[in-house]
């Protein structure tokens, strides 16, 4: 976040019951001075059984917050000459992405954002964890085994199907995945920490215009959260996300940009009336409709 907005909240790193840092603020709860960001042009359905079992505008607008930003970074071709890089893909975990309202009391919720100005409050509330943006280097193939684990907990009975780990995402271009929930979904062994299955849910990646739009050997460069590329204490992938930890994974480079600061840049940006909206970037089949769409 900007110097600014420091000035404004003085922001902690608490751990929750969880083991996750969270950001709140202190001393006055709601802030009584927020900043406005930017403008939302349609109103954002973050409820969440919602957003994790489904494509949702406003995870679409987070991951294209992620995928447009400028994280300055470079890489190497193979000649050994230095070039510029950006994501391919982004992607961020639907557990990030809350209905709570840190400042409310007791359980309090909001099931949406509503059209119009959007503060420097009400993305902190979205987006509560310390989560800065990482860019993994990966095969396409690695990226489908990452996409696997996503929606592995799709059709599951009660809230085991709304999972934190099912993934909002975005696409250079555009992107659409092909979900059947027929096919056998990922599964880890009982630690959590090898996968003991793949999983067959993803029937097709597209990702860019190109022909063909996926290339299981081709390089991908997927901006996504620090914490799922992580474990915990215990070695554990964080959320599940084995598929980060496997061989041949290229290298990751660290951003140390904020989540939360690819949002306020993204809102800086002026976004066609109906944006965001339900793309068809993730399509799905012999799935539970729980999505009305």
């Amino acid at each position: 976040m900007n110097s600014g907005v420091r000035k404004t909240f003085v922001v902690l790193a608490l751990v929750s019951a969880s083991g996750l840092a969270c950001a709140v603020y202190n001393d006055s709860c709601p802030v009584t001075d927020p900043q406005v960001w930017g403008q939302i042009n349609v109103e954002l359905d973050i409820r969440r059984e919602f957003i994790r079992q489904c494509e949702a505008p406003v995870g679409n607008f987070v991951a294209d917050a992620m995928l447009n930003y400028d994280y300055g970074l470079k890489d190497v071709d193979a000649t050994g000459v230095p070039r510029d890089v950006s994501p391919s893909v982004a992607l961020i975990n639907a557990g990030a992405i809350r209905e709570s309202v840190v400042c409310g009391q007791g359980n309090e919720k909001r099931e949406s954002i509503p059209r119009g100005p959007v503060t420097d409050q009400d993305i902190f509330q979205l987006l509560p964890f310390v989560d800065t943006i990482v860019v993994i280097k990966m095969t396409g193939s690695q990226l489908e085994e990452v996409l696997e684990w996503g929606v592995s907990g799709l059709n599951l009975p009660g809230d085991d199907s709304a999972e934190g780990h099912f993934l909002q995402m975005a696409g250079e271009g555009k992107i659409e995945v092909n979900v059947d929930c027929a096919g056998d979904p990922q599964t880890l062994d009982g630690e959590g920490k090898v996968i003991t299955n793949p999983g067959g849910r993803i029937s097709s990646v597209c990702v860019g215009t190109g022909d063909p739009c996926f290339v299981a050997d081709g390089t991908y460069y997927v901006a996504t959260l620090d914490y799922i590329t992580g474990k915990n204490d215990l070695d554990v992938p964080n959320d599940g996300f084995a598929s980060f930890h496997g061989a041949g994974i290229m290298e990751k480079f660290e951003t140390h940009v904020p989540l939360t600061e690819t949002v306020r840049s993204w809102l800086a940006v002026q976004h066609e009336a109906d944006y965001p909206k339900i793309e068809n970037r993730m399509v799905f089949q012999n799935c539970d409709d729980v999505c009305g769409n």
